[in-house]
């Protein structure tokens, strides 16, 4: 039996961290065994659903590198496939009409509560024979597709979950639950089950919070006369109070982490979150042939925010000159400043934070004291390094930093001779180190820093 395993995202948002851990998962399980990664996209929900969402997921899955196999299949065109499912079982007595009000439906709600029973609706109208009006002028909305559950014996919908184990369901107390609210808008757990049956589905990989949908889905495919594929349910991705994620939690969409994150250290850090992986940093195909659906965790995972940025900062420190100034993108950053910004990187847009790499640096001539010098201090401290940097060499590194050095013996006070020359180069507190810095902007222009700084003074 060929694996085949399908994601299947709602263009009603922009993709979700907790579904790009899922389609990992699935893209690991189905290139594992040499199976197909399937993508389709759920988007019957037409008020919602967009093209720029959906755009956005696909754009999301081929930036994070999970490649889907053959065609983008979308619910919106299988309206027929679903309709032709829904009349067989109608035919067959498997599913019945129910236009029970909604003050109907909320009575009987407020009475099982009371008995402090399971809440679900036991539809008088399946033995009743209610036919959905032809004519639309006599339809309401209440109108509802039931698939018929037998109340009167004990069933218990049993699946063993590749993740969790055995888990089981009273069928009964499942109810009459609805499956279409006409033959042309077929809901959810229906549509779900005719696509992974159509679509030959082996395993169903998905978030915990899906496991409730599952005995409702084994009845269907069981009404339709079709196998129920396996189903493996994937823990939640948790914030830091251990809640689900979400909004206000900060980004929760893959977009929210393209301007700052490097693709590979996403997947590096999704991939880590819900499995035990021999190493901390790995390839994509070094997860294919370490990873074991059966041994995902359980329990859910913390999206620590400091283990993504620590990731981040190892892929950020691989990249070539080139690859930095496009992800980054600031082709303007000087090659030899590359490897001083990406040692102390952790997310690509702080790049901009050494600018004054690429332009003139702009800052308060207060900044360039240190600490209890005066300026007369200062200009002085910087006048005898104006007159270093023109003796330099600066095809030797190592002797402007003696000199600088000894410079500061002079003055009794090392940082008095480094402190004004990194205000002076950068503008900024921090930076790498002032002579490194130097080397990059070349003889002129570090000349240039130190003069403008010595007249701010």
């Amino acid at each position: 039996m060929k694996i085949k395993v399908r994601v299947a995202p709602s263009p009603t948002g922009f993709l979700h961290i907790g579904n790009a851990q899922s389609a990992l998962y699935n893209w690991l399980f189905a290139r594992k065994n040499n199976g197909n990664f399937y993508l389709r996209i759920e988007d019957t929900d037409k008020e919602r659903s967009t093209k720029e969402y959906e755009h956005s997921i696909l754009y999301a899955l081929e930036w994070l590198g999970l490649n889907w196999d053959g065609e983008v299949v979308r619910q919106s065109q299988r309206g027929i496939k679903y309709r032709k499912a829904l009349e067989q079982l109608i035919t067959e007595g498997k599913a019945f009409w129910c236009n029970h009000t909604k003050e109907e439906l909320e009575e009987e709600k407020k009475e099982q509560e009371a008995k402090k029973e399971s809440l679900r609706h036991i539809c008088s109208h399946r033995n009743n024979k209610v036919h959905y009006p032809t004519s639309i002028s006599q339809r309401i909305n209440d109108w509802v597709l039931r698939l018929a559950v037998n109340q009167k014996v004990e069933r218990i919908v049993m699946f063993n979950d590749v993740i969790r184990g055995s888990i089981e369901f009273d069928a009964r107390l499942l109810g009459d639950f609805s499956i279409a609210r006409s033959l042309d808008n077929a809901l959810y757990n229906f549509a779900v089950v005719v696509d992974d049956a159509d679509m030959e589905i082996t395993h169903v990989i998905r978030g915990e919070d899906h496991i409730s949908n599952t005995p409702k889905q084994i009845l269907i495919y069981e009404a339709l006369g079709k196998t129920p594929p396996q189903f493996a349910h994937l823990p939640l991705i948790l914030a830091s109070d251990r809640s689900k994620l979400s909004k206000r939690h900060g980004g929760t969409a893959v977009a929210d982490y393209k301007k700052d994150y490097l693709p590979e250290a996403i997947v590096n850090f999704l991939g880590g979150l819900s499995y035990t992986f021999s190493k901390d940093i790995l390839t994509k195909e070094e997860m294919v042939e370490e990873f074991d659906l059966s041994k995902v965790h359980k329990s859910g995972a913390v999206f620590d925010v400091k283990k993504l940025n620590w990731l981040n900062s190892q892929y950020i420190k691989k990249l070539s000159p080139e690859e930095f100034k496009k992800v980054s993108g600031m082709p303007e950053i000087p090659d030899a400043a590359v490897s001083l910004i990406t040692e102390r990187l952790e997310k690509l847009s702080d790049a901009q934070n050494f600018d004054y790499f690429w332009k003139e640096p702009e800052y308060d001539p207060k900044l360039l004291l240190w600490k209890n010098s005066s300026p007369e201090d200062v200009k002085k401290s910087l006048e005898a390094v104006s007159k270093i940097l023109w003796k330099s060499d600066f095809h030797k590194q190592d002797l402007l930093r003696e000199s600088l050095d000894e410079l500061g013996k002079k003055l009794g006070n090392r940082g008095l001779a480094y402190w004004p020359l990194r205000v002076a180069l950068t503008g900024k507190e921090k930076s790498p180190d002032p002579v490194d810095i130097a080397y990059v902007l070349g003889k002129e222009k570090t000349l240039r820093r130190v003069e403008i700084a010595i007249e701010k003074i």
